[in-house]
């Protein structure tokens, strides 16, 4: 009868240890994103988050946190307990760019460790379709001839769009005068031929290519893209090496388990390579990846490496 009674108790105090090591996921994962519903980053996550809910076996939660070029969300989750139950959809501002841009971040960039490199979205260099220029070269010979001249418009100083520009005539040894917009402002003035030259999204590019009012000129990512299969890329045209996007990748907070760390991975890489939903983020100027998160980690540091050496160069300094 004492031994059945010290069965209980040991039974009794045993079983809060029990439930507090639930196998992960026992609740719903909630995907942090840095901007307002309906842009293009929020519309990827989206597309993402239910397949990923599928086979996880709990809802994911896309939540919109906008504001700070995605700095806000980014923060929300680097302050968030390790545990997996809150990712950041992150993109190059808030997981590299702002870093070096930004005199007063909340959150370092080894604050979030990385999960999987969700897709690229190539660039794309375009000019007005009556320019004179109509390829790289005869843009790298005009900006040579006329160094600083030449204008070249992006969303805003700090953005991707800046910062792949910036990237090119950093390896071109090119000089072209910023013109900062909000938003997507320059493609208007492009049109007018009031710009020599943008860096747009594939995404808001390729309806103005295939309407002939621009002229493509090179992709920015190391590939080719389905959307566009006759662009070649800036490291094709001669300068080998250099390579820019936009992106979208899945990042969690630093200490977060290793093997709650794999099983996001396996689930997101899962999700992004599934046909229907790898169909989807082609017609939007998605390059699937499904990275492991060894790869991810590579690419933030390779990433982080380059933009820091591009901001040095250019001379932007920390707001």
């Amino acid at each position: 009868m004492r031994v059945i009674r010290h069965l209980i108790v040991v039974c009794l105090t045993l079983a809060p240890l029990a439930a507090g090591a639930q196998a992960f996921p026992s609740k719903p994962v909630r995907l942090y994103v840095g901007f307002t519903p309906g842009t293009g980053i929020d519309v990827v996550a989206r597309v993402i988050a239910p397949e990923v809910a599928k086979t996880l076996g709990q809802p994911v939660l896309v939540e919109n946190r906008a504001g700070a070029g995605g700095n806000i969300a980014a923060d929300a989750v680097a302050k968030s307990p390790p545990d997996g139950y809150a990712l950041h959809w992150a993109a190059p501002g808030s997981a590299v760019i702002n870093h070096h841009i930004n005199k007063a971040m909340p959150y370092a960039f080894h604050d979030l460790q990385p999960v999987s490199l969700i897709g690229l979205i190539p660039l794309v260099v375009i000019v007005p379709v009556q320019s004179p220029v109509k390829t790289l070269d005869d843009l790298v010979a005009a900006a040579k001839a006329s160094p600083g001249m030449l204008s070249y418009g992006t969303p805003g100083i700090g953005t991707s769009n800046h910062l792949a520009t910036e990237l090119f005539l950093f390896h071109a040894k090119l000089k072209m005068t910023h013109v900062p917009y909000k938003g997507s402002a320059a493609n208007i003035d492009l049109l007018a031929g009031s710009l020599s030259v943008i860096f747009d999204s594939i995404t808001t590019a390729t309806p103005f290519i295939q309407g002939g009012k621009v002229r493509a000129l090179a992709l920015t990512t190391a590939v080719r893209s389905p959307m566009l299969p006759d662009v070649k890329t800036i490291a094709e045209q001669g300068f080998p090496g250099y390579e820019a996007s936009n992106w979208y990748a899945v990042t969690a907070p630093k200490g977060t388990p290793a093997d709650v760390a794999q099983r996001l991975n396996a689930e997101f890489v899962k999700a992004a390579r599934a046909p229907e939903v790898e169909k989807k983020l082609q017609a939007m100027g998605v390059i699937v990846v499904g990275s492991s998160i060894d790869e991810l980690r590579k690419f933030l540091g390779t990433q982080y490496e380059a933009i820091g050496r591009v901001v040095r160069e250019a001379g932007l300094k920390a707001e």
